[in-house]
């Protein structure tokens, strides 16, 4: 699993943890539930840029407007989480 950390700007979101087919597992601190499912092509994520995201039909191939802050890769979901707290 990966974690991208996300630039804070306010909004409810500041991670996805998104598993190895690319598929986003969790978010947080909120709006997890809005998140799940979402399509990150991970090879595409690079620190410093905004992260792509396929999430319909909200966002078809496109962007959030957030910055990706740091990538932690091979981690384990629940230490992630708990990092967290």
């Amino acid at each position: 699993m990966t974690k991208i950390t996300l630039e804070d700007r306010g909004q409810d979101f500041l991670w996805l943890v998104v598993g190895s087919a690319c598929r986003v597992i969790d978010a947080g601190p909120y709006q997890g539930h809005i998140w799940r499912g979402a399509y990150i092509p991970l090879p595409e994520v690079r620190v410093g840029e905004r992260c792509p995201i396929h999430h319909p039909p909200h966002i078809n191939f496109g962007y959030l407007k957030y910055r990706v802050e740091r990538i932690d890769k091979e981690c384990k979901e629940e230490k992630l989480i708990e990092d967290e707290t």
